[in-house]
């Protein structure tokens, strides 16, 4: 797995710290917000300049104010980041000169000053660099001003990030084997999971709903195989997500189903209800026709007999009958029960969506469902299939070439596909099933 070195961006809350990340980066992974402190967890990805490949780093805030219940867990996280970056940038902001805040910022890593470059952001007219001058005073002999939104002083700023660099040959890049999101409601649970499967204390966990609202990849080896989980933020129902921060944070992670190979899908199992937010949840990731394993998050807190799990996966299997195929898996993300299965099983479903299945062993199998149930009229005509052939992988595709499509009806060709389930198993991943009319 190829290495790079790190770059981390620093900051008090709305200086522009992750409108910088993304102009660097050269995408909209960090949410940029008017609203300060969106940021809390890190945001990672790689930039590239003249040639060199490093990681930026997006931080959450530094703040003394004491609002936000987290900010001790955001400024611990600040300060491992910059002990493992290689170079840090100190953003300020021009519009509120030098604060308190920015000065204990420095003070706190007076230690790494060697690696800070100190950049005043959103300078962007002649009384904005007279304005910036005063950032001198924090003892900088080179202040870069720039502007993240409008991208003047970039380049100038990449130039000297470049520069300090260590210079290291780097090995080569393994392709991602795996890319896992976790899904759920807010609250649900999907930080823990995250901080549990890494073994790593990366990610703030709170019991105020909402703490995530980035999606945040995490790389890491599982054995031989390289994996990116993807922590995303709760997705709310529409009528309770305004058109601001919390619908772009569901919609971001929406997002990070449809960049997925499998989906956690996260249910409260506490709570004892499957509510139709939960429904809508897992039908995206149906939808999208994606690996999906079922997670019951919080066993540990019901009182159980022997009849609960079979209770409540019936429960589960009447709200949610199109994730037949998923497997379902109870769990405590804070406890760690059985989530020495969830790679293991991951990587089966994986293998599952690649896998192929012969002409010949796939027409066996459609001959012996047309001969159980054959097609009966529908609309103007009797269905007829002349054969099959799997057209595709992740999900696996399968192509049937028929007198006219329009005389199957969609039972029909959910009967072929629970037909070819049964025959080939599958888990854990849908299929797909086309027709192409004779022509």
């Amino acid at each position: 797995m190829k290495r790079f070195s790190t770059v981390a961006i620093i900051g008090k809350p709305n200086s522009g710290k992750s409108t910088l990340f993304n102009r660097i980066t050269r995408s909209r992974k960090a949410i940029t917000h008017k609203t300060p402190g969106v940021t809390r967890d890190r945001m990672e990805e790689i930039a590239s300049w003249n040639g060199v490949e490093f990681r930026v780093i997006d931080t959450g805030g530094f703040s003394l104010s004491g609002e936000d219940p987290l900010q001790g867990q955001i400024t611990a996280r600040i300060e491992r980041t910059v002990a493992e970056s290689a170079v840090v940038v100190f953003l300020v902001d021009v519009d509120t000169g030098v604060t308190t805040e920015d000065e204990n910022l420095l003070k706190a890593f007076r230690k790494e000053r060697e690696k800070i470059i100190l950049a005043v952001n959103k300078v962007e007219s002649n009384q904005d660099r007279l304005d910036a001058n005063e950032f001198y005073s924090m003892g900088f002999n080179d202040v870069h001003f720039i502007s993240s939104v409008h991208g003047q002083g970039i380049g100038d700023l990449l130039d000297e990030i470049v520069t300090r660099l260590p210079k290291k040959p780097q090995p080569q890049i393994v392709k991602t084997d795996l890319r896992i999101s976790i899904v759920g409601k807010p609250n649900v649970g999907k930080s823990s999971l995250l901080n549990s499967l890494i073994g790593d204390d990366r990610h703030i966990v709170s019991e105020e709903p909402g703490t995530t609202r980035d999606t945040i990849n995490i790389k890491l080896r599982y054995h031989d195989k390289e994996i990116i989980l993807i922590d995303t933020a709760g997705i709310k129902r529409k009528s309770r997500t305004e058109r601001g921060l919390d619908s772009i944070s569901s919609l971001k992670s929406l997002q990070s189903v449809k960049d997925s190979d499998i989906v956690l899908i996260m249910l409260d199992a506490s709570r004892n209800d499957i509510s139709r937010q939960d429904t809508r949840i897992a039908a995206a990731a149906h939808k999208e026709r994606k690996g999906s394993v079922l997670l019951l998050n919080k066993w540990d807190l019901l009182e159980k007999d022997n009849r609960t799990l079979g209770q409540y996966i019936s429960k589960v299997k009447d709200a949610m009958p199109f994730l037949s195929y998923a497997p379902i898996l109870t769990i405590s993300a804070l406890e760690g029960t059985r989530l020495s299965r969830i790679f293991p099983l991951c990587l089966n479903i994986q293998e599952e969506r690649r896998k192929r299945i012969s002409t010949s062993e796939l027409n066996r199998c459609l001959e012996e469902a047309l001969s159980k149930t054959p097609p009966s009229f529908y609309k103007t005509g009797t269905g007829k299939v002349y054969y099959g052939t799997q057209t595709g992988i992740e999900p696996p595709t399968f192509t049937l070439f028929v007198n006219k499509s329009t005389y199957f009806p969609r039972s029909y060709i959910r009967y072929l596909n629970n037909h070819i389930r049964n025959t080939f198993t599958f888990e854990g991943t849908a299929i797909k099933i086309t027709l192409k009319s004779k022509e």
